[in-house]
């Protein structure tokens, strides 16, 4: 007849005296006795554990040691050991019960014996459901990584998920209810995760949240070699390398178009932006520039100001230096603007 459940637990000071019991007759060299259940006296130097899980399930009304438990090496008799009844079950199917360390050592300590205990590794606390299911943290992780490779098809380069902080487990009440992965922003860095556990009907009963690391791995164009403000970019100032996209304040420049001058100064394997490029052939704010006026068979051409920056293509404003008077004019490159 199992016990009731507050008789299971040795207090702490007479947990204390079997320890120091056991250690002392180790140490002159006499065998442990043999538990109360006659299992064999084993010894402390077995290359053998009994790891302890910090959550389980259990299916009767008496919680089993291979239940809650999974040997580590190889365990004389563990196919008996595992049938071994522990402690009576949580009372309410579907709510988990926890169990601190402490609690945890002096009850295994009763059921199993001081030796055999003595080879337990205990978790920080074991939380226990009487029926229902488990969803460990390497079932989540499976989930996770097959539930967001298909997003990342659309990501340029090469992209992975390290650095996982995920629930260590999530009880379900019954088979019925399920477990969720709420759409997370997909972006390199840190990506936080929800998981929303579903009762039967699809209504949200809680959600539990974790995170994952997306590293994305791009091969852009990079300094060579130290650049400097104004310097022509050169094909043999650039070179191609793989980096985290994090490091990428702006949209990388795509190694397209020019002749391409500084626009800022870069050290050696640094990333070239986009915005780290200005034309050769662009004018510049307060440059001299040759001012076209064209309309049929009609041409004129005089010298003006530039008052802004300007690209082939673009409209600029600028001074016609003999008329003092603003007007708007095409840049055509760098040393001409038209006015159609």
């Amino acid at each position: 007849m199992v016990r009731d459940r507050q008789e299971l637990f040795l207090s702490p000071a007479a947990q204390d005296v079997r320890a120091r019991h056991t250690q002392s007759r180790l140490a002159q060299g006499q065998a442990p006795l043999p538990d109360q259940q006659g299992s064999p006296a084993l010894s402390l130097e077995s290359s053998w554990r009994i790891k302890i899980h910090n959550a389980a399930i259990c299916q009767g009304n008496t919680v089993l040691l291979g239940e809650i438990a999974q040997p580590l090496g190889t365990l004389p008799n563990w196919e008996s050991l595992k049938t071994r009844e522990l402690w009576p079950a949580p009372p309410e199917e579907g709510k988990p019960l926890q169990i601190n360390r402490s609690n945890l050592a002096q009850a295994l300590n009763e059921r199993l014996g001081r030796d055999l205990a003595s080879h337990c590794i205990l978790p920080t606390s074991l939380v226990i459901q009487k029926g229902g299911l488990l969803v460990r943290e390497n079932d989540l992780r499976a989930y996770v990584v097959k539930s967001l490779t298909p997003m990342l098809r659309a990501m340029p380069g090469e992209v992975e998920f390290t650095d996982f902080h995920l629930p260590e487990y999530i009880f379900l009440a019954h088979a019925g209810q399920q477990v969720q992965l709420e759409q997370p922003k997909m972006n390199a860095g840190r990506v936080g995760l929800r998981f929303a556990v579903l009762e039967a009907d699809g209504k949200i009963l809680r959600r539990v949240s974790g995170s994952i690391t997306l590293t994305q791995w791009v091969t852009v164009p990079t300094a060579a070699r130290n650049l400097s403000k104004g310097e022509a970019l050169t094909p043999e100032a650039v070179t191609f390398s793989r980096i985290n996209a994090r490091r990428l304040k702006e949209t990388a420049w795509d190694g397209k178009g020019g002749p391409w001058q500084m626009m800022r100064s870069l050290s050696a394997g640094e990333p070239i932006l986009q915005s780290d490029l200005a034309t050769q052939m662009m004018i510049r704010r307060g440059e001299i520039v040759t001012l076209i006026y064209a309309r049929g068979n009609l041409r004129l051409e005089t010298q003006a100001e530039a008052l802004a920056d300007g690209e082939p293509g673009a409209t600029i404003s600028v001074r016609n230096l003999q008329t003092k008077k603003q007007i708007f004019a095409t840049v055509k490159d760098n040393r001409t603007v038209i006015i159609h």
